[in-house]
């Protein structure tokens, strides 16, 4: 081997080995923190995918309760609902109408909350007060929750609607006029459609203070024991249309 070749090979075996001591000092001097960085990165990751699945998590079962208590048709437990997961989406604003609207609608079927097909109970005079009230607060809960967004316009119009009627029931119309106008400045942009509805129900709210006058069981009685009298004249449509035939051929 010459002198040359013998002298490359001695220069490398030299660089190689400089190399090897810099990459050992860095692994001892830099190494450990550049590691500890890539590990925090990957902690990272992992604790974000694991918070991401335990809010999907969270999210599923918060909607699944709030599915069981609207079977349940019990009010309370969609208040239930709406307090302890008002976090997610838009489930407080959902579980407040949906518990309003049972109320009231327990009032126009002159029915006790959660009764079925099988049992029914008539609603009696304090019941009927106390559900209207209930309801009336919590749409009254649900409008003050309004930050003016369009997201959460249906709610708040939901919940106005269901205050005019409540004061409806109650026979308050000024009250129920003064919801449908502010309806009609709620609603007028995102949902029209609502705001005409609203409009039309100010102008036919005058009949709702009518008196409706009902018969009373006597008069019912007679009416019904009325025996109509029958003409005795006997009827034969078919005679008299011949009878006019004959007339008018002679």
């Amino acid at each position: 081997m010459d002198r040359d070749r013998l002298k490359d090979i001695q220069t490398a075996d030299i660089s190689e080995s400089n190399v090897n001591e810099d990459f050992v000092h860095w692994l001892k001097t830099k190494g450990p923190n550049y590691l500890l960085i890539i590990m925090i990165v990957i902690a990272g990751m992992l604790w974000w995918q694991n918070y991401q699945r335990g809010e999907e998590q969270y999210q599923a079962e918060a909607w699944s309760a709030y599915a069981e208590a609207a079977s349940t048709g019990l009010p309370a437990s969609l208040e239930d609902v709406a307090q302890v997961h008002a976090d997610v989406d838009a489930l407080q604003e959902l579980g407040l109408l949906s518990a309003a609207d049972l109320y009231l609608k327990a009032v126009i079927n002159n029915n006790t909350v959660g009764n079925n097909e099988a049992t029914t109970t008539i609603l009696t005079a304090d019941e009927r007060s106390f559900y209207l009230d209930k309801a009336d607060a919590l749409y009254a809960e649900l409008i003050k929750n309004d930050d003016n967004s369009d997201s959460i316009t249906l709610f708040v119009v939901s919940g106005m609607f269901g205050r005019a009627a409540v004061a409806e029931s109650k026979g308050d119309t000024e009250n129920a006029k003064h919801y449908y106008e502010l309806i009609l400045a709620r609603a007028s942009d995102v949902f029209p459609g609502l705001s005409t509805q609203a409009k039309y129900r100010i102008e036919t709210l005058d009949t709702l203070t009518d008196a409706i006058v009902l018969p009373t069981d006597a008069e019912v009685t007679a009416r019904n024991n009325q025996v109509e009298q029958r003409d005795p004249t006997p009827v034969n449509s078919t005679i008299d249309a011949l009878k006019d035939l004959s007339d008018s051929n002679e």
